[in-house]
């Protein structure tokens, strides 16, 4: 305790009756103080000394002003004693030393250790000072007053040795009465706090065990005392922290539970989505192979063509000359015709000539009867041949006069042939220029096609590594709704405030 306790001068009396420092034994002390108080500074130096070498006690100083102001204190109080005034000021003073020592925990031991220090000096210094006074004046006393004296000052001396201990006793006291006050607040506030942790650890335990069921609403109302409220209040936040959480759990499982449902089900619509489309583009991928092979096809055969075309322009080319010769071949056509219908005309004279001859040589044999008979047959049968020489000279000069006509026709339309022709060159050549230039685009085409050809494969591919994905992922799905569904029927295991 920190207040100096009330004088109580029965524990004072008492100690003095028990040591006989009655009213002469304070006198004694009284007496020979003239012979101690020049000790007490010197001994308070030997003792402050001696503190300042010994760091477990100077530690309770904090400057040499400090420790000075101290050794003053303890001049004033040692005054007291050496004068032998064990009144109510001395018990007071003596108790507040006490208390003091007792409240900046200075062990005993080191002030009965002072206590000792300061006795030795004053105790040899008042005998020093007594013998070197007594001792000029013994030769003219007597031995009985000699021992008188001895007697008186040993008195005086051993008086004062039992105020010292006295105030020994005081401090001492007060020391242990200190402790045992402090060891008894301790305990009481020690049970007292036993007490509120009982009430504390059987209320928080009751809310622990409810909270460990699940029932995360738990509150604990009733404060606690002191410090342990705080207990109360932090389990209150950490509580409402776990509600929130669960609630703010609780709500996003929901909300994932419906999310995990439609990614299942939007899964499995795209997985399907990209069956379908993995399957489109498989077609794709065989109806552009088979486009590409045409085009390639159609590229071969357009070169080709553009080779024909260029075969074709330069044979048109030659077909100008050949009809150019074909013109002059009707020329010379058209002359023998003119040739030939003289001969047919001799021809027809011959036989005409010939059918005469054949009936005049008739006429004769059948004057001659039997022996020309023979002889008629023949020119029936010369006549005959002349007459169908005629006939066919007649129908040789009709089928030249038809083909001079034709002949004429002809050589009218090999000149327009020509001239068609020159157009025909005229074109081909463009056209040869055109199949060039489409033999060319169409070559770029192919490649173009070909790189789209491998491009769709490679579609082709990545989009059924995409399908599997995407199954995979609807399989995920589908699992996560399960576990999200498991999490919820978990949760509902939780009371919360909502």
């Amino acid at each position: 305790m920190s207040a100096v306790p009330a004088y109580d001068p029965s524990p004072l009396a008492d100690r003095l009756e028990f040591l006989g420092l009655d009213k002469a034994a304070q006198d004694r002390i009284a007496k020979i103080s003239p012979l101690v108080v020049p000790h007490i500074a010197p001994a308070l130096t030997r003792f402050y000394a001696s503190i300042a070498r010994t760091p477990d006690v100077s530690r309770f100083f904090s400057d040499p002003a400090h420790m000075d102001h101290a050794k003053d204190k303890q001049g004033g109080h040692w005054g007291v004693i050496a004068t032998g005034k064990l009144d109510e000021a001395y018990y007071a003073s003596s108790l507040a030393i006490g208390e003091r020592h007792a409240k900046i925990g200075l062990e005993p031991q080191w002030y009965i250790g002072g206590y000792g220090l300061i006795i030795e000096t004053i105790v040899k210094g008042a005998l020093a000072d007594w013998m070197a006074g007594e001792l000029p004046q013994m030769r003219r006393r007597k031995p009985a007053e000699i021992m008188d004296a001895t007697h008186a000052m040993a008195a005086g001396l051993a008086d004062l040795i039992k105020a010292v201990m006295v105030d020994i006793d005081i401090a001492v006291t007060t020391y242990f009465s200190r402790l045992e006050t402090e060891l008894e607040a301790s305990r009481a506030e020690a049970e007292e706090t036993a007490r509120a942790q009982q009430h504390v650890l059987g209320v928080t335990g009751d809310a622990l065990q409810r909270l460990a069921k699940g029932e995360v609403s738990v509150r604990i109302e009733a404060p606690f005392a002191g410090e342990f409220d705080k207990l109360r209040t932090d389990f209150n936040v950490a509580a409402s922290g776990l509600d929130e959480a669960l609630i703010s759990i609780r709500r996003s499982v929901d909300a994932m539970g419906r999310d995990a449902d439609t990614v299942a089900e939007t899964a499995g619509d795209l997985s399907d989505r990209m069956t379908r489309q993995a399957s489109a583009i498989e077609q794709s991928a065989a109806a552009l192979d088979e486009v590409t092979g045409t085009v390639n096809e159609t590229a071969s055969g357009t070169a080709d063509a553009a080779r024909i075309a260029e075969g074709a322009n330069a044979a048109a080319e030659g077909g100008g000359a050949v009809v150019e010769q074909a013109v002059q071949a009707m020329g010379r056509i058209e002359q023998s015709s003119a040739k030939i219908s003289s001969i047919i005309s001799v021809i027809d004279e011959i036989a005409f000539q010939t059918n005469l001859l054949a009936l005049n040589a008739a006429v004769e044999a059948a004057r001659a009867g039997d022996a020309g008979r023979g002889f008629a047959v023949v020119a029936t049968e010369v006549r005959s041949l002349a007459q169908r020489s005629a006939q066919a000279a007649r129908d040789v000069s009709s089928l030249i006069k038809q083909s001079s006509g034709e002949v004429e026709n002809g050589v009218g339309m090999v000149q327009k042939t020509g001239e068609a022709l020159t157009d025909i060159v005229t074109r081909v050549g463009r056209i040869s220029e055109h199949m060039g230039d489409f033999s060319n685009a169409t070559k770029q085409q192919a490649n173009v096609l070909n790189e789209i050809n491998s491009a769709i494969v490679q579609l082709d591919r990545l989009t059924q590594e995409n399908a599997g994905f995407v199954g995979r992922a609807s399989e995920a799905g589908r699992d996560l709704a399960i576990e999200v569904a498991e999490l919820r029927e978990r949760l509902n295991a939780f009371r919360t405030t909502a």
